[in-house]
């Protein structure tokens, strides 16, 4: 059908004829029901010319914002810059519509791939995600986010850190994308792999980032019916608005698989075991790189080790079990949301420390409870709490006991020097001087010395490996948080108490999620108010 008789239809008429359209593409039916009616905005709150002057304008772009903008600012309450950049990414997806239909340029949307695989050799990339400083500022999503997620058209579309783009040399291989986050040390938990990849052409490294980034434009992705590249509108940089944009997708992959189980990576051999894997990498895993490459004819040895893991059907679902956004249900708020969230401090040692020291000395019947309950050492209440004595965390005596407490979050143990007792081959540290110094000093010698360590639940603590470690005992935080929830009633209407346990939540799980969960709220929060404003 020509463009005159396009135009001639009615508003009826040709939301039908562009309904049916719609269901002969691959998108969700909560992305059509919402593009039937928000792509002839214009339209309904303009006028019939105003909406077809816009889409078929050579400018569209910088036409169709400023009159969505216009018009928005008339007759809604809502963010008028969200909004607008949520009906324009619908108006893009009409014009694919006119294109399809002879009345446009076919060659204003691009075509998501141009790099075909000519399989000359098999490569693993290694994608590490949830990394960064840039994840902490303000309210930022990671562009990985979308990793894990089904677009509105159906299908999985992969983030390459740390810049979304690559040679398209890497096109000639089959490609497989092992995505992991940290998890300690030489250590990464592997979230889900990437089978059947292929690169988006417009994610090619050699090309300027604005033509980057009108690809990405072009291609027209949308979650949960909001535009990519809208989600990400919001993000900052130190404070400011990015200016840069980018390429927010790097391939297009068959299928998503997440593994049945946890498991891991490591490039150290002795932290191998049950399910978690050491690779071969000679050089370990790069510590800055956020990306890694291992081709089977340049890392042979590597790869091997890698795609035992990659092969190992009974690790891996058996089918793609990413959801798209409008199959998720309803968003909901952090329930243990505090203010060391607020601050950006919910890793901080020092301020639990500070925190540990403080609600002890507040109830001072609490801690002897605590100290009897969990440390299983009879204290009475009548004892001192000093903070960083010699350095130590937490020297809490009393007249017949002394408790040496190290708090050790997302730090190890720190070592002296690097040296080495003579006779052994355990490591000199501060265990060994804290230990020491309790039982030498005056003040402390004729007590009974108890040493432990607060640790979250996912830290690896191998006590065995450094001198006087056999002297201290972990206490896990999930213990820690348990005693206080038990006893919460010993310190009601105390200000801040929910704030501390809240915030210690998070240390008492196996594994720290806490950011992956994170982005996820994020990015599902953007869209679902996105669409509600």
């Amino acid at each position: 059908m020509d463009k005159n008789k396009l135009k001639a239809l009615s508003f009826d008429e040709l939301r039908t004829l562009y309904r049916n359209f719609l269901h002969s593409q691959d998108i969700s039916k909560l992305t059509i029901d919402t593009a039937y009616s928000d792509t002839f905005y214009l339209w309904r709150k303009g006028s019939k010319d105003l909406f077809w002057d816009t889409v078929t304008d050579t400018d569209f772009e910088n036409v169709a914002k400023s009159e969505l903008i216009k018009t928005l600012s008339e007759h809604s309450t809502g963010n008028v810059k969200s909004l607008a950049s949520n009906y324009l990414s619908h108006l893009k997806r009409f014009r694919l519509f006119l294109s399809s239909n002879g009345t446009m340029e076919s060659v204003e949307i691009k075509k998501p791939i141009k790099v075909k695989q000519i399989n000359m050799s098999r490569e693993i990339i290694i994608n590490k995600m949830y990394v960064g400083g840039y994840l902490l500022e303000g309210d930022n999503i990671g562009h990985e986010i979308i990793n894990l997620y089904k677009a509105d058209d159906g299908k999985n579309y992969i983030y390459l850190n740390s810049q979304g783009t690559i040679d398209l040399s890497h096109g000639k291989n089959r490609i497989t994308v092992l995505m992991v986050r940290k998890f300690a040390t030489k250590t990464y938990k592997v979230l889900a792999k990437a089978d059947g990849v292929m690169i988006l052409d417009f994610a090619d490294s050699r090309l300027p980032r604005k033509e980057r980034y009108k690809g990405q434009v072009a291609l027209g992705l949308t979650y949960g019916g909001i535009s990519l590249v809208d989600l990400f509108n919001e993000n900052s940089f130190r404070g400011s608005l990015e200016d840069e944009k980018n390429a927010y997708a790097t391939f297009i992959a068959d299928k998503v698989i997440k593994p049945k189980m946890q498991i891991y990576i490591t490039d150290d051999a002795s932290a191998s075991g049950d399910n978690t894997f050491f690779v071969r990498t000679y050089k370990g895993f790069g510590k800055q790189t956020l990306r890694e490459f291992y081709n089977e004819n340049e890392k042979p040895d590597s790869f091997v080790d890698l795609n035992k893991i990659i092969e190992n059907k009974e690790l891996w679902e058996e089918a793609n079990t990413t959801q798209a956004i409008s199959e998720l249900p309803e968003p909901q708020k952090d329930p243990y949301f505090n203010f060391m969230k607020i601050i950006k401090h919910e890793d901080n040692e020092l301020a639990f420390s500070n925190m540990f020291a403080y609600f002890f000395n507040l109830n001072r019947d609490a801690f002897s409870l605590f100290a009897n309950d969990v440390l299983h050492i009879e204290m009475q209440a009548d004892f001192t709490i000093e903070r960083e004595k010699k350095n130590i965390d937490l020297l809490v005596s009393d007249i017949n006991n002394v408790v040496v407490i190290e708090n050790k979050i997302k730090s190890s143990i720190n070592g002296i020097n690097d040296r080495h007792d003579i006779y052994s081959d355990q490591v000199q540290s501060q265990l060994k001087k804290y230990f020491q110094f309790v039982t030498s000093d005056d003040d402390y010698c004729s007590k009974t010395a108890s040493c432990f360590i607060f640790s979250p639940n996912y830290n690896r603590i191998e006590l065995s490996k450094f001198s006087c470690g056999e002297k201290y005992t972990v206490i896990y935080y999930r213990e820690i948080y348990n005693f206080f929830i038990e006893h919460r009633k010993l310190f009601d209407d105390v200000p801040y108490f929910n704030d501390f346990i809240n915030a210690m939540y998070k240390h008492t799980k196996d594994y720290d999620n806490e950011l992956e969960e994170e982005m996820q709220r994020r990015f599902q929060n953007t869209i679902y108010n996105a669409k509600n404003r």
